[in-house]
């Protein structure tokens, strides 16, 4: 069964979890860009932060967790198949939501469609399991959206808006802005702190923390790579299909992502609202809960080496909000890339942040990591409680 830290009691007192702000604090010091004289010169050193469903909760209340997203209407798929049929292939009643277990088995279904033609119904081919996965993926954007609305990007003001930001979002702005300021690239080479994302979430909150950092006439989309480049941004020709090193930071989502439609063997980003017979026509790249995840997408393809590449390069890790699962398997794989072998923990932390219990966080780590239990490596910091609280205890650091 998988272990849901959203729903833990915390466990630990504030003390340890303020020497776990100290000790991040520490690190971000000694890592980052020093000036004057004798300051030492340290390199790029990379901070990555790997975070679910918790971090879109602690920037936005209602976002959802869990299974709570793939709740789902069946009127989007309805616009594809009658009520009989939908009866008859998937076991639905149409009178409820799909339950996110039924959604498992649908896709499951259409997924050994697509794979075995062999064993399709009478009626099924290539082009109705496009249409029933786009119908799907609409659902799944139209139940997000109608549970939190999605920040479109707003192309007369050229960035992702952010009106009335509130306390914690203000927190976690300062806190990734100080970030930001960690490194200079002034000699001709990077020195410093740099912060990565690797997200299985679909949704837009981390572009809206990376733009809204920069200043009003500045873009992400300028410093932002994505694991793949992009054709077009917002109908508009990609600025920077070649970043350089020393000025870019990674965005990966391994699940997809609401904004990511395909062009033929490309890819564009589409951040505007659409319609929902638009998005069903025009389905995003998302990976959809099923019995047996199919990665065999080419987008996938494509980002999972970046990953794997970003896990290695990477001396902090930052879990946020999520509870590695057991059935998680190829997430956790891509953790034990971080520290495979003992020695590759040697001078490498991994922070995990969320509402729980020391034991229960040390058990799943040790699990993905099993030098942990017995060298210490990579050193474990624990956080437990939300990540908008990890970003005030922070900032009163910051601002001493």
């Amino acid at each position: 069964m998988a272990r849901n830290l959203l729903a833990m009691p915390n466990k630990k007192s504030n003390s340890e979890d303020l020497k776990t702000v100290q000790s991040f604090m520490r690190l971000v010091s000694n890592y980052s860009y020093q000036q004057g004289g004798r300051a030492q010169r340290r390199g790029l050193t990379n901070f990555t932060f790997f975070v679910g469903a918790g971090f879109s909760k602690s920037w936005d209340p209602k976002a959802p967790v869990g299974s709570q997203l793939f709740e789902l209407e069946s009127d989007v798929i309805e616009e594809i198949a009658d009520v009989g049929a939908l009866s008859r292939m998937f076991g639905l009643n149409t009178y409820k939501k799909i339950s996110p277990e039924q959604l498992r088995q649908i896709v499951y279904q259409l997924d050994m469609y697509e794979r075995y033609p062999d064993v399709r119904s009478r009626y099924i081919d290539e082009q109705n399991l496009r249409m029933f996965r786009g119908a799907l993926r609409a659902a799944v954007m139209k139940r997000y959206d109608g549970i939190t609305n999605l920040n479109y990007f707003d192309t007369s003001l050229s960035k992702f808006p952010l009106r009335s930001p509130t306390k914690r979002q203000k927190d976690i702005l300062a806190f990734f802005h100080h970030l930001h300021t960690r490194i200079d690239g002034s000699q001709g080479y990077a020195d410093g702190l740099r912060t990565h994302f690797v997200t299985t979430n679909y949704d837009f909150v981390i572009e809206t923390i990376l733009d809204n950092i920069l200043e009003h006439d500045d873009s992400l989309f300028l410093y932002t790579y994505r694991g793949f480049t992009p054709k077009q941004i917002v109908n508009e020709s990609n600025m920077s299909p070649v970043h350089g090193h020393w000025l870019v930071q990674h965005l990966l989502k391994i699940n997809g992502g609401f904004e990511i439609l395909r062009r033929g063997e490309d890819y564009i980003l589409d951040y505007t609202l659409r319609t929902n017979k638009q998005v069903m026509s025009d389905p995003p790249i998302i990976m959809l809960a099923s019995r047996e995840q199919d990665y065999s997408d080419p987008y996938f393809k494509t980002v999972f080496p970046k990953v794997v590449r970003l896990m290695r390069d990477t001396t902090a890790l930052v879990i946020v909000g999520y509870s590695l699962p057991q059935d998680d398997a190829l997430i956790r794989f891509f953790l034990r890339q971080f520290a495979e072998e003992i020695e590759d923990g040697h001078f490498k932390f991994v922070f995990y942040i969320g509402p729980g219990s020391d034991e229960e966080k040390r058990t799943i780590l040790e699990e993905v990591f099993p030098s942990m239990s017995v060298g210490n490596s990579p050193r474990l910091f624990t956080y437990n409680d939300g990540f908008d609280k990890f970003t005030r205890n922070c900032l009163k650091i910051i601002n001493q």
